[in-house]
């Protein structure tokens, strides 16, 4: 049987980071809605080092995953994220179970908590029109005749894109794969029902129409569809 998850990461923080300035717990492990086949995701500040590393161990019956950064490293991490509208380590800093935090290690704890609240960029117009354009290409790939891998990767494209430009314009931070669509449904739950209902209807009964109707739906209020007259 398995190590109960935050007992598990502070013994490897324990053996191997024992003089870190920051530890955190991220992920289902933290939030308790782990399974078997969960893993344990860690953060680790430490005071030395140029840059981010990764790595991947097994420990206390757990496939842990250790992202590392250093004090002099970790806002430039932080910055990418921003700049994505994926904030994907400030979001585990702050929202994980801190395992182990010295005072500057807290300081960096706030100031991940303070990029989130402060919200993503606000997309531009041009912003705007490359989402509007992508999403118009492949509603048309989905309309014409495809083999079903083809149109399952044409949907799995569109349902991406649109989680994000909804969220983008709606000042929303992203994510990716399943992280994306808990925060899209985590911003309006009617319209994630609805995004649910329309993939499995696609997936299910070979029908892409309510997929496509709530496609358009979304870029209504921002000029709709776009192709012709696109420009980069």
């Amino acid at each position: 049987m398995r190590m109960e998850p935050v007992e598990a990461a502070k013994r490897v923080i324990q053996h191997d980071y024992p003089d870190c300035l920051l530890a955190v717990l991220g992920g289902s492990a933290s939030r308790g809605e782990y399974n078997e086949q969960s893993d344990l995701d860690i953060m680790v500040i430490e005071r030395d080092g140029y840059d981010f590393s990764r790595k991947t161990i097994e420990a206390y019956g757990w496939i842990a995953e250790i992202f590392i950064l250093s004090l002099s490293s970790y806002r430039e991490y932080f910055d990418e994220g921003i700049m994505a509208a994926n904030p994907s380590m400030q979001r585990m800093i702050a929202d994980g179970t801190v395992l182990r935090a010295l005072p500057e290690g807290e300081e960096v704890r706030a100031e991940a908590r303070s990029d989130l609240n402060y919200g993503p960029m606000p997309l531009t117009l041009t912003d705007m029109n490359q989402y509007r354009y992508m999403l118009t290409e492949y509603m048309l790939d989905l309309e014409g005749p495809r083999r079903d891998g083809e149109k399952w990767f044409t949907v799995h494209k569109i349902a991406a894109i649109l989680c994000e430009f909804v969220l983008r314009v709606n000042r929303e931070w992203t994510g990716e794969g399943k992280t994306l669509f808990r925060l899209f449904s985590r911003y309006d739950t009617i319209l994630g029902d609805r995004l649910e209902a329309a993939l499995a209807a696609m997936y299910r009964q070979d029908d892409p129409s309510a997929l496509m109707a709530f496609t358009e739906e979304m870029l209504r209020p921002y000029g709709g569809k776009l192709l012709i007259g696109f420009e980069e």
